[in-house]
């Protein structure tokens, strides 16, 4: 098979470009002139705790001479907080010799004592940082920058194929403006291009001229508030307002030319398939095991436990599959091709997986994009219901527990195994777009077992028993910080609580449950000599309410179906009767996706108190319209969890 190198991809990409000289707004300005009221400006009028805000970011083409010609950026800066924002990265692309940015000026302009300061960026300050074959940044700080600092930046750089009206930080003003030609030549080759702009957006456009397909057009957009960091976003960069911008008939422009593209890459398709150091041994020891089963969680231990992931997350090989074995670290992609050579040798069907993970945005698997691809996976379906998706980059990740960072994310399966299979219409059946997901409930168990002293303590055992994805993040902190600090992390969850003799088993056991078992004992303070006040959610499992703002700007993705079931038995003191004691309840969402109950029950023969926590979660991904049911379900479950018992002297 012909190969070529994934740096000539760039050629079958539309290349747009950029003009920012031309004011068409007032909130638009030419480079270095700026508002009296700007420089005066003390906070953002629609986000008062704001750090810093962009005043305008503004982009247009003008295709005239096929050149990239501009971009103009302006940002406030209100506070000390606010001057990280003038710590710049511009990252372009550097494959096939592209231009690069070019034309960069940039400076600070103040405004004190009555008079305006500026002071322009030194050229010799700015630095270019090569971040990995394909991609290089510029890297420079703005000067003189101080409280009520205005930044003004213009450059020319080829448009990107994802045009952000909103950031870190509120947006005043953004403007693209476009102008694509109807055909590109490319290395002596004419490409006819369909273009489209494909929104991602929940405000009204200030400006919108052209249809979506149109070359021409423009779109704005006013007042956009800052993307905070909130808890089960699902991707930042899926949830922030954006244009996608799609050139429909290029080479790449579908995702089984995006396969078959990337099996033609020396860097992808031929790291496939490459045999190393020892594999031999490994496969024949794998071949020696009864069930697949066996085989795959033996390979992908093997690989787990030899190789140290470098913590690039990269869909194709930088140094090779056979330097990476051989050094013992490698980039994801590295290091998961090798498990999926063992297993193609081993007899297990395996086929790569190449994903975007969430941190890096969502694939759309209606429109292909090559630049959103950041890893290649393991993908193996063992039935009609039942598959594995391997990642052997992470120590804690388990071979049959989906890694937790593409969930509810498609990826571009390639069926390695009918390469040259073609539909009715002459199409490529190998590539495929699936859709990653995990709808088993994943349980995390609790078992309590205390007793209630006469001088308003407490004392008992626990045992967590966490399944899949809560064993994993369990592992992953227990990993990283130690076990000490992680015996620290449970008690910090109630700080009145002290553990001893902690315990943790089948750590290294893929197919069963992490269990975690200690001893422990809490001061009841708000206890006196006549009662004795205990919460019965003792070691705050659930931790703190993730759902207390008032607002919400992203969609909320749990991942999986996060599910706890808290058994608690608490013996009562000797001469102590219950005063108050909380009622058995449920609640349930409008939509019955999520059901809490409390059961609570007095045993009077053994003088104890059975309390039983019981949330089930029906569904994972939750838009961000439906987030007031979802608080108020958080707000009375927090209630609930929150109730106390009361002990009475008798």
């Amino acid at each position: 098979m012909k190969r070529i190198h994934l740096t000539l991809i760039a050629s079958c990409i539309i290349t747009t470009a950029l003009n920012a000289q031309t004011q068409k707004l007032d909130y638009i300005q030419p480079y270095g002139k700026v508002d009296q009221a700007d420089l005066e400006m003390k906070a953002c009028d629609f986000e008062k705790d704001a750090n810093a805000m962009v005043l305008f970011d503004y982009a247009a083409m003008d295709n005239k001479a096929g050149l990239p010609v501009g971009r103009h950026t302006r940002i406030k800066i209100f506070n000390d907080f606010g001057k990280g924002f003038g710590n710049m990265s511009l990252e372009y692309p550097i494959y096939n010799g592209g231009p690069g940015i070019n034309d960069l000026k940039a400076e600070t302009i103040n405004f004190e004592n009555g008079k305006v300061e500026v002071t322009q960026l030194d050229p010799k300050q700015v630095y270019t940082v090569q971040i990995d074959k394909w991609r290089s940044a510029l890297k420079f700080a703005m000067p003189n920058l101080k409280a009520g600092s205005i930044i003004d930046i213009t450059y020319r750089q080829i448009i990107p194929a994802t045009w952000y009206f909103q950031d870190f930080i509120p947006v005043r003003y953004s403007e693209i403006e476009l102008n694509i030609p109807s055909t590109i030549i490319t290395r002596n080759r004419t490409i006819a291009v369909e273009f489209k702009s494909i929104p991602h957006t929940y405000q009204p456009y200030v400006k919108s001229t052209g249809e979506s397909a149109d070359g021409s057009q423009i779109r704005a957009m006013a007042n956009i508030h800052s993307l905070p960091n909130e808890p089960y976003m699902s991707s930042r960069a899926g949830n922030l307002q954006r244009l996608e911008l799609i050139g429909v008939d290029t080479y790449v422009s579908t995702w089984p030319k995006v396969g078959e593209l990337l099996m033609k890459v020396s860097e992808f398709g031929d790291e496939l398939d490459r045999g190393f150091t020892n594999d031999a041994e490994i496969i024949k020891n794998a071949k020696s095991l009864k069930t697949d089963d066996e085989k795959i969680a033996y390979i992908f231990d093997e690989v787990k436990n030899r190789m140290t992931w470098n913590g690039l997350y990269r869909f194709f090989a930088i140094d090779g599959t056979v330097k990476a074995w051989d050094k013992k670290t490698g980039n994801s992609g590295e290091i998961n091709m090798i498990v999926y050579h063992l297993l193609r040798k081993a007899k297990v069907k395996a086929y790569p997986l190449v994903v975007c993970t969430k941190s890096n945005g969502k694939l759309n698997p209606t429109n292909a994009d090559i630049f959103h691809l950041n890893n290649t996976v393991v993908y193996i379906p063992i039935d009609s219901t039942k598959s594995y998706v391997l990642d052997a980059s992470r120590k804690e990740n388990l071979y049959n527990v989906i890694p937790a960072n593409i969930l509810n994310t498609f990826g571009l399966n390639i069926d390695v195994d009918h390469l040259s299979q073609l539909n009715e219409y002459g199409a490529h059946t190998a590539y495929q777009m699936i859709f990653i997901s995990n709808d088993d409930p994943v349980l995390q168990s609790v078992s309590l077992n205390a007793e209630v002293k006469p001088e308003g303590k407490m004392e008992g055992n626990a045992e967590i028993t966490s399944y899949a994805y809560n064993k994993v993040n369990a592992l992953h902190l227990y990993d990283t910080v130690g076990e000490p600090k992680y015996i620290d992390s449970l008690q910090r969850r109630n700080k009145e609580m002290k553990i001893s003799s902690f315990k943790i088993e089948n750590a290294a056991i893929d197919s069963l449950p992490l269990s975690q078992k200690f001893n422990f004992n809490l001061d009841l303070s708000a206890s006196d000599g006549n009662y004795i006040y205990f919460n019965t959610n003792s070691l705050n499992i659930l931790g703190k309410n993730p759902f207390y703002s008032e607002e919400r700007f992203s969609d909320i993705d749990f991942g999986y179906r996060d599910n706890y079931a808290i058994y608690s038995v608490y013996k009562l003191p000797a001469g102590y009767k219950i005063d108050a004691l909380p009622k058995t309840i449920s609640i349930v969402m409008p939509d019955e996706s999520m059901i809490f109950k409390r059961t609570v029950a007095e045993d009077n023969d053994n003088g104890t108190i059975l309390v039983k926590y019981v949330l089930n979660h029906k569904k994972t991904i939750y838009f961000k319209e439906d987030y007031g049911d979802l608080r108020s379900f958080y707000n009375k479950m927090y209630d609930l969890l929150n109730e106390q018992i009361v002990l009475k002297k008798s």
